[in-house]
């Protein structure tokens, strides 16, 4: 298990320079900031956006993982007779 989570670990690192955002919607210049505020400002909504699905797709799996991790607890002390 160790050897995956390393070896998907080094992928991901590998190939997540791929993943960058260009340098106008990495770092807008002073002139788009200036001239379009609201295009600049949509860009960081459309971040958070992400994030906030990121975050409520892991809390969903954590969510399930410790429902299923627990059931199993207590079937097992029910059956250990505890």
């Amino acid at each position: 298990m160790k050897n995956l989570f390393s070896i998907c670990s080094v992928v991901f690192l590998l190939t997540a320079h791929q993943a960058a955002a260009c340098v106008g919607c990495r770092e807008p210049g002073s002139d788009t900031i200036a001239n379009e505020p609201q295009t600049v400002m949509a860009g960081f909504g459309f971040s958070w956006g992400v994030i906030i699905m990121l975050v409520s797709a892991v809390s969903v799996v954590t969510g399930i993982t410790a429902y299923i991790w627990r059931t199993i607890v207590r079937i097992e002390r029910e059956r250990a007779g505890l």
